[in-house]
């Protein structure tokens, strides 16, 4: 009889899901006071007309408003700079309304607007800061699918001068609530649609497979990586518009967020965060590219190194990929490994040295980069090749 291990479930956000509940967004803005502070990415979000469509709404409640954009992946600089900007203002809840970036940036404004200093005093292996805790009330709103960051408590920092991502983390950082409303995710271009799945089910796969998993993270990440699995090469032709596909590859990225906060991620993490930090790589498509290279390996050394436990859950995802209901494990590993290749053949995202790396960057991301908590663990010599085949 298979034991339960132990084990300990932090708080979750409250969970607003389903097609449509941004309409009620203005609600649960009222509900913590009547100054918000929204953060917002790039120009795409208002261009969509819900924009106007909540700010009518928040003018209607008398909820006093002001909203920044950002772009790209947040930075010490940027996240410094509009704290210093709202600590004097009253703020009583921060709204982030766009994609991973967009929401780890409005987590960490909620958390310094509470703190002093800078951010860098904080983050885990740069600053020597101890958080408090406090923090502004914060609400999520993904308008993609892909980061899970609506159900994290930590929010990703980057700083390519120093080649750099680092977690500004807390239990208390988990979001206040998270509304995830699939058909924000209809307007998402082609590649951000594939660079985002692949994120989600990369977090799936790697917190399933973690030697820290665990019975509750399983009973979610199979499930999801089913619902994944039928959404993404739908959504990456010719079904972007439906809304059916949009909503589960959205409750994917949930909880993928969920797991990943609760058994950690692998080796494809691991290598992605360094390469992000060095470059501006956004991080789905590092983490698309190193998908299959790092799996590869990764499969191969639980293999050799007769790791019946790791071959099981990498043989339990071939299964539900492909269908396959034979005993052999080994084969169904293989099986899971063909099904990612096969995307890499389809979806073909670019090669690394589009971003700028070249063969020359490649000691200083290997030095960077860990195996985090995958059920192998990879070399320099083997991070090295993998890099060399996206490159």
């Amino acid at each position: 009889m298979e034991e339960i291990s132990s084990f300990c479930i932090s708080g979750l956000p409250k969970i607003i899901f389903g097609a449509g509940t941004f309409s009620d967004l203005h609600k649960i803005i009222r509900s913590y006071g009547r100054n918000v502070l929204i953060i917002t990415g790039g120009e795409s979000f208002k261009h969509s007309g819900r924009f106007d469509a909540l700010a009518s709404q928040l003018n209607q409640a008398r909820i006093k408003y002001n909203a920044v954009s950002v772009r790209g992946e947040p930075t010490a600089e940027s996240i410094d700079a509009i704290t210093r900007e709202y600590r004097q203002i009253p703020v009583n809840v921060v709204v982030a309304i766009g994609g991973g970036s967009v929401i780890d940036c409005g987590k960490a404004i909620a958390a310094m607007l509470a703190e002093d200093g800078n951010v860098k005093d904080y983050l885990e292996g740069v600053g020597t800061g101890k958080l408090s805790g406090a923090k502004i009330p914060f609400i999520a709103v993904p308008t993609t699918a892909g980061t899970g960051s609506e159900a994290t408590k930590n929010a990703v920092v980057c700083d390519r001068k120093e080649g750099y991502k680092k977690s500004l983390r807390h239990d208390a950082y988990m979001p206040d609530v998270a509304v995830v409303d699939p058909e924000l995710t209809l307007t998402a271009p082609q590649q951000i649609t594939i660079a985002c799945g692949l994120d989600a089910i990369t977090q799936l796969i790697e917190s399933y497979t973690s030697i820290k998993a665990n019975v509750f993270t399983d009973s979610l990440a199979l499930k999801a990586l089913s619902l994944a699995f039928q959404s993404l090469l739908p959504l990456s032709t010719d079904q972007s518009d439906d809304i059916i596909l949009r909503g589960k590859m959205s409750y994917a990225a949930l909880i993928s967020g969920i797991t990943l906060s609760h058994a950690g991620l692998g080796a494809v993490h691991g290598m992605a965060g360094p390469l992000g930090g060095l470059f501006p790589v956004p991080h789905g498509i590092a983490c698309g590219k190193l998908l299959y290279p790092v799996m590869t390996h990764v499969v191969k050394k639980i293999i050799d190194e007769k790791n019946l436990a790791a071959q099981k859950r990498f043989a339990a995802i071939g299964r539900l990929f492909t269908g396959n209901s034979g005993n052999d494990d080994i084969l169904c590993c293989e099986l899971f490994l063909g099904v990612l290749r096969n995307w890499t053949e389809m979806l073909k995202l670019p090669q690394l040295s589009c971003f700028g790396m070249t063969s020359a960057d490649m000691g200083k991301a290997i030095t960077l980069a860990d195996s985090k908590n995958s059920p192998a663990l990879l070399s320099p010599k083997e991070m090295r090749i993998i890099l060399e085949s996206v490159l």
